[in-house]
């Protein structure tokens, strides 16, 4: 190897130390910046069998990420920011050119005003979406909220669209008590007789036994009272029931809001027997019927409302009455309500979001329904360092050999699992760049003394002529 060419090899290496030097900076610049993952830089050396001289060059495949290690995590006081443990990338769409997709470790994403989940960036976050059956998608799409706008009043001309929970129609009415055995009939007659709407009060305190009173959401979300009463009748062991919706104020007619009536006869151990049911339409009673649940129903007469199950405790099976294990009883103490409840719920307004583990956007509304939205994709490569190449803004694309990249949700085929509420920090490790900063530095002042060393003898060389 001649001088000239001793000299051109330390040339060549400190070329290649400038570019160490400015991928150690570049790493430690991004030390705080989320999902980052470090640079590596890859030489190999030169021989030329025609001179002799060597030297060093950079890899042909140049500046690698470095996925070997995952980021440590932090707290996050935004919900639907995540992080991945484990293997895997979020998958993102660029809105702007619908064929570029990116993958990312940094989770910070937010809902924008338009019910997009995005990064930073504004490049929306690709998932599956759940029906609003509860049914997953199997196809890879944006993420994006059903987001409404109300209606303008005067004082909110323009309303900012939201996220709501669809109200849903109550179907079943459950009502089990214990009605004293020692009562006596309140209203002989019959409480529908004593039933008068255009009183203030449509029924006496003194008519009946006990009362029950509940709420049930038609179709729009709106709710109406009902109030179911009790009394004893003339026979023994058999009480009478009246579901009514009283109205407000006074009614127009006296049986206005009367429902349905029916009675319960009881066994001599105070267990149900057998039971009836009549709906009140059009100033008539026509039979009521069981359900598919077995249990009596009867009929509502509101807008968007329809059926409702009326659950005591007792179902209709093969031609005889049987008690469910907790159930409306005739005992020898005080009438009281043991269990009531009605399903169904009005529309409700967004108060939070969560992400499970296993990918899962969840929301919670004010009316306690809490819906699964949508389940966040990620993505995987066997050889991400060769398969995803950095574009910044801590972004990565797929070479055009992306075939092996695996698709899928959360925990499923390898990939990792996600914490939500939290953010994946950068994977470089600050003193082993410091580490290699000095190793760099070191090299780079070898090497160009080498330069000067070989300058030297260039210049001893051509001395020797004089």
């Amino acid at each position: 190897m001649s001088i000239s060419s001793s000299m051109y090899t330390s040339m060549s290496s400190l070329f290649c130390l400038e570019k160490k030097m400015a991928m150690l900076g570049d790493n430690i610049a991004n030390i705080s910046t989320t999902g980052f993952r470090g640079s590596r830089v890859s030489f190999e050396d030169v021989l030329s069998q025609a001179t002799g001289a060597g030297g060093v060059r950079l890899n042909p495949a140049g500046f690698t990420s470095d996925f070997s290690k995952e980021g440590s995590t932090e707290a996050s006081n935004v919900a639907t920011n995540m992080a991945i443990s484990g293997d895997g990338f979020f998958i993102l769409r660029d809105p702007e050119d619908t064929g570029s997709t990116y993958y990312t470790r940094a989770g910070g994403f937010v809902f924008n005003s338009e019910g997009y989940l995005v990064n930073p960036g504004g490049y929306i976050v690709q998932g599956y979406e759940f029906s609003d059956q509860g049914t997953e998608g199997t196809t890879l799409a944006d993420i994006q909220l059903n987001l409404t706008t109300p209606a303008a009043t005067p004082d909110n001309p323009n309303p900012a669209p939201r996220l709501v929970s669809s109200p849903s129609p109550s179907t079943r009415l459950t009502l089990k008590s214990n009605v004293d055995a020692r009562s006596q009939d309140h209203s002989p007659g019959g409480l529908f007789d004593k039933w008068d709407a255009t009183n203030e009060v449509p029924i006496s305190l003194n008519d009946y036994e006990i009362r029950a009173d509940h709420y049930i959401y038609d179709s729009s979300g709106d709710t109406h009272a009902i109030a179911v009463y009790y009394d004893r009748t003339s026979l023994d062991n058999i009480w009478e029931y009246l579901i009514t919706s009283p109205p407000e104020g006074t009614g127009t007619a006296p049986k206005d809001g009367v429902l349905a009536r029916g009675t319960i006869t009881f066994d001599s151990y105070g267990y149900i027997n057998a039971m009836t049911i009549e709906n009140y339409q059009g100033g008539g009673w026509t039979p009521g019927t069981t359900n598919d649940n077995r249990y009596l129903t009867f009929q509502t007469s509101f807008a968007g409302a329809g059926t409702i199950e009326f659950d005591v405790g007792a179902t209709y099976v093969n031609g005889l009455w049987q008690r469910d294990a907790q159930t409306t009883t005739q005992f020898g103490y005080a009438s009281y309500i043991k269990f009531s409840n009605t399903d169904g719920y009005g529309e409700g307004d967004l108060i939070d979001f969560s992400v499970t583990s296993d990918g899962i956007i969840r929301a919670r509304f004010d009316n306690s329904v809490i819906s699964d939205l949508f389940r966040v994709g990620l993505a995987k490569s066997i050889d991400p360092s060769s398969r995803l190449h950095r574009i910044g803004s801590t972004l990565f694309q797929a070479d055009s050999q992306n075939a092996d990249l695996i698709v899928g949700s959360p925990g499923s085929s390898g990939l990792g699992t996600i914490l939500g509420g939290s953010l994946e920090t950068s994977n470089v490790e600050l003193v082993e760049q410091f580490g290699e900063l000095i190793f760099t530095q070191r090299a780079l002042q070898a090497n160009a003394k080498g330069i000067v060393a070989a300058d030297e003898m260039i210049k001893t060389a051509m001395g020797l002529k004089r």
